[in-house]
């Protein structure tokens, strides 16, 4: 969820507000004269965002997505289960 609060609350805050965003996962938008000019998240859903940007910024991989999802509408699934026993996996 994305708090949306004005940068003099976040400078009286920031303690709480970061312990939010790491705890929480809470996200904090932050104003100056109104207008929102930073976010605040948490460093794993930065990090995490910035791998689906990486994947997505490279065509062959929006391809395999795509084929992915054409895959599982179709049906064409395995099962964990099944899987594992192909690898021989407990």
């Amino acid at each position: 969820m994305t708090k949306t609060i004005p940068l003099a609350e976040a400078k009286k805050s920031l303690s709480a507000i970061v312990r939010d965003v790491d705890e929480k996962y809470d996200r904090f938008a932050i104003t100056k004269n109104g207008v929102e000019k930073a976010v605040i998240l948490s460093s794993d859903e930065f990090e995490g965002l910035m791998e689906t940007l990486d994947i997505l910024s490279r065509k062959e991989e929006r391809e395999a997505i795509a084929r992915a999802k054409k895959q599982v509408r179709k049906g064409k699934t395995v099962s964990l289960g099944d899987f594992k026993s192909r690898l021989k996996l407990k």
